[in-house]
Formats: C-alpha cells, sequence, structure tokens
C-alpha cells in the first residue's frame, strides 16, 4: 500500500512538473512619445498702475511659465504677445531701438489697428491713442533669442522642468503714451507655445 500511495504520488508530482514546464509569456510594452507641458505661474506681478504724467509704471511687471518635457533633445518654444484692436488679436510685441517691447490695449475703447502699427513704427505719441509699451527687460531661466521677422522670441528648453518668468520694466516706450491715451485697463497676452503659430 505504501508503494501504491509513493506511486500515486509520484506521478501526481510529475504532473505538475510537466504543466509547470508548458507555460508561455508574452512581453507588453509600450511607447512614450515626446511631450511637452506648459503652466502659468500665478505669483509673478500680472497687474499694475500707470502714473499720472509719465506713463511709467508703479512697479514692473513679471510672469513665469514651468515647462516640463521629456525630450532627450532641446526643444524650441514661442513666446508671444497679442493685444486686441479693432481688427481682433494682433500680435504686440516688436522690436525698436534694439529693444523688445510688448503694446497694450485699452480695454474699454478698443483702439484702431494703424495705431498699434504707428506705436511699432515709432509714430509721435499723438498717433497711436490708446495703445502703451514697455519693454522686456529680461527672460530668465531659458535661453532664448529674439526673431524680429516673426515679432516673438524662441525660448529654448531641455530634458526636465524649467521655470521662465520674463520681466516687463515700468519705463513707459516715451512714443506710446500721451494725454489723448483714454483712462482704463490696458491689456496684453503674453502666451508661450510649443507651436510656432
Amino acid at each position: 500500500m505504501k508503494k501504491l500511495i509513493l506511486g500515486i504520488l509520484l506521478l501526481f508530482f510529475n504532473t505538475l512538473i510537466s504543466f509547470a514546464e508548458n507555460t508561455a509569456s508574452m512581453d507588453f510594452s509600450v511607447t512614450v512619445p515626446s511631450y511637452v507641458q506648459i503652466q502659468s505661474v500665478t505669483s509673478p506681478v500680472l497687474v499694475a498702475n500707470i502714473t499720472d504724467r509719465t506713463g511709467n509704471l508703479y512697479a514692473p511687471l513679471s510672469s513665469k511659465f514651468k515647462v516640463i518635457t521629456n525630450s532627450k533633445n532641446t526643444k524650441t518654444l514661442y513666446l508671444k504677445a497679442n493685444t486686441v484692436t479693432d481688427n481682433g488679436y494682433e500680435e504686440a510685441m516688436f522690436e525698436q531701438g534694439g529693444r523688445v517691447y510688448i503694446a497694450f490695449a485699452n480695454l474699454a475703447k478698443t483702439p484702431k489697428s494703424q495705431a498699434l502699427a504707428n506705436c511699432k513704427m515709432g509714430a509721435l505719441p499723438k498717433d497711436s491713442p490708446g495703445i502703451v509699451a514697455y519693454p522686456v527687460n529680461s527672460i530668465l531661466g531659458a535661453e532664448h533669442k529674439y526673431v524680429n521677422s516673426k515679432n516673438k522670441y524662441e525660448v529654448y528648453v531641455n530634458n526636465g522642468t524649467t521655470f521662465i518668468t520674463v520681466n516687463v520694466g515700468s519705463n513707459v516706450l516715451k512714443n506710446s503714451f500721451a494725454s489723448n491715451d483714454p483712462k482704463g485697463f490696458y491689456q496684453a497676452v503674453l502666451s508661450l507655445t510649443e507651436a510656432d503659430i
């Protein structure tokens, strides 16, 4: 009887071993594409008051972006500014006298598109009512260059997390401020994008 039980146990273990040897496996794979995530960081100074007589701001403006990318290569992003005229959204970043400026348009009394064009060309202040412009003093956190033909900056980020700070100076572009500028809020929208639009 012991031999019979021992034989049955051996047969049972032998069957288990043969099941264990008869297996297959399948590998699962996923591909993670290159990505870029851009977020606005809300702690900087986004609003300032204009002094009555000079057009200068009481405090400079500052904007901050957080960029996360997994790309092994340097990614090119685009920093641009827009404002609203009677012609809709228009490019508000421009270069004059070797400096880059951002034009702000009055929100209550939408300025003419020609007023923005006049400001960019350096016309007299009376020819750009409803438009004031302030210099881009610095862009910190990433290498960059201004592309005058596209009216925007190219900003270069590497793998990982990058914080990019844009500082706008408080001194008004002299040919953009005059007594014919209507009172009220003036605005420009600063964007950092992956698409060259």
